[in-house]
């Protein structure tokens, strides 16, 4: 009865106003005000480790891009959020992504690779993908810890290469592209400013 009692309270509360007169946002931001603005940092499958802007230009809606590696060549990645509860310490999350890696010599897995033939094929290795994930969120508005699981639609390719091998032998190998559909996962932490 008390909790019914308090939800009424607080609904029936009159909204904040400035000794200026205007009216704020039920987050205390003044309406014409710049959305707030944050970096999350993750790990997950397929995307790798990213960091990402995030921009929230509403309440319930989160607009991301950022740069992303999986090891083998670097990327980039764009995607939007709902958040329901945007007020609450735990917020349900659902959203939608896409990114895609380039295979290149910028990563940090084929210079571990001594093989020349080996390494090649691997920093041709591409891959794109669209993830839908649901999840959760923990924490204030300025620091927070997110899950999201789902499904991501991949495709990952590797271009055909030639190869000439120590005693003059020319290896040509075919190239490859997979494509499905995987569970998909991601852990992240949110710093936001504003």
């Amino acid at each position: 009865m008390l909790t019914v009692a308090l939800a009424l309270a607080l609904a029936s509360s009159p909204p904040l106003v400035t000794a200026e007169g205007v009216t704020l946002e039920e987050d205390g931001r003044l309406p014409w005000s710049a959305p707030p603005v944050g970096v999350q940092l993750d790990v997950g499958v397929p995307d790798g480790i990213g960091v990402s802007l995030v921009i929230t230009p509403g309440r319930y809606l989160r607009l991301s891009v950022g740069g992303l590696s999986n090891g083998v060549g670097v990327g980039v990645r764009a995607g939007v959020l709902l958040v329901a509860f945007p007020t609450s310490l735990f917020r349900p999350l659902l959203g939608v992504d896409g990114g895609y890696v380039f295979g290149g010599q910028l990563a940090w897995l084929p210079q571990l690779i001594t093989d020349e033939a080996v390494r090649a094929t691997i920093t041709g290795l591409t891959v794109g993908f669209a993830s839908a994930q649901a999840g959760f969120e923990l924490g204030s508005k300025h620091v927070a810890f997110t899950l999201r699981a789902g499904f991501s639609y991949v495709h990952a390719g590797v271009p055909s290469r030639t190869y000439v091998t120590g005693d003059a032998t020319t290896v040509t190998a075919r190239g490859l592209a997979l494509t499905g559909v995987i569970p998909s996962a991601r852990l992240g932490f949110l710093f936001s400013f504003g």
